[in-house]
């Protein structure tokens, strides 16, 4: 009934929970809630994915469900402005934020927590190392207050981390 607030890296890890969302979605997992990607660095990289899919992965548009490419899905909408990245914070309903940085040490994603880690409805999920001292460190060690822009915020939200995703290759991708 909430928001999801995803801290994420701009390339790479944006566009992978981007299409995660989607396969979720279309097997009906997910409910149709919007999504944004709110990060102009994450929409530029997404842009390149969108254009280069089939380097990247051969059969990806094999995966299409409602005719939707994963990049392009009628519920996702990229944000480079930074007035329509505040409306958001204005808004009530269930929706999915991507956002940078992913160690939520910078970027537009520290006012994203700044107005909803206090709400118990809310879930930030990362996905992604986050450095010890980090801002995303302490949220997802279990610590409240945090301190954000210098001033500190309970954190009622709930927290999730998944170590599933990583940025580095393995033994395989590594011979390729």
């Amino acid at each position: 009934k909430g928001k999801v607030i995803i801290p994420a890296f701009s390339v790479g890890r944006t566009q992978q929970i981007v299409y995660v969302l989607h396969e979720l979605t279309c097997a009906g997992t997910l409910p149709r809630v919007p999504i944004f990607v709110d990060s102009p660095l994450s929409t530029r990289a997404s842009e390149i994915y969108t254009r280069n899919r089939a380097i990247l992965r051969p059969d990806l548009d094999a995966t299409l469900c409602n005719g939707e490419r994963p990049f392009e899905m009628a519920n996702l909408t990229y944000i480079r402005d930074a007035e329509e990245s505040k409306k958001l914070n204005d808004r009530h309903e269930p929706m999915v934020i991507i956002s940078a940085s992913g160690m939520a040490e910078a970027g537009r994603i520290r006012h994203h927590l700044k107005n909803n880690i206090g709400d118990k409805k809310n879930l930030l999920l990362f996905i992604g190392y986050c450095a010890e001292g980090t801002l995303g460190s302490q949220l997802s060690n279990g610590n409240s207050p945090v301190n954000i822009f210098g001033e500190p915020y309970n954190v009622k939200a709930r927290v999730v981390s998944l170590d599933t995703y990583s940025g580095h290759a393995d033994k395989n991708e590594l011979r390729q």
